[in-house]
């Protein structure tokens, strides 16, 4: 259960961020502005489930860093190792 609610979280942020990423750019190519927040959602939903679903397969098993690779983008996910490395 913690971790379908660290999942659904982090889920939430993930459409905030790439919803205000592509507002500007719809408007100005004259899409409706609630059918590019409603793409831009949904292709940031797939493609993290698309990564969620890539590890479960692997080993049955989601764990923590599975999930953390699957939110961040490589240069996030190594500026969060680095991080977590130096509190070490």
């Amino acid at each position: 259960m913690e971790i379908a609610k660290k999942i659904f979280k982090r889920t939430i942020a993930l459409v905030i961020l790439k919803v205000s990423g592509v507002l500007a750019a719809g408007s100005i190519a004259g899409v409706e502005l609630w059918q590019s927040a409603l793409v831009a959602a949904f292709v940031g939903v797939m493609e993290v489930a698309e990564s969620l679903a890539r590890a479960y397969v692997v080993d049955g098993v989601l764990d923590n860093d599975e999930i953390d690779i699957a939110f961040a983008s490589s240069a996030e996910a190594e500026v969060a190792r680095n991080k977590k490395s130096s509190d070490l």
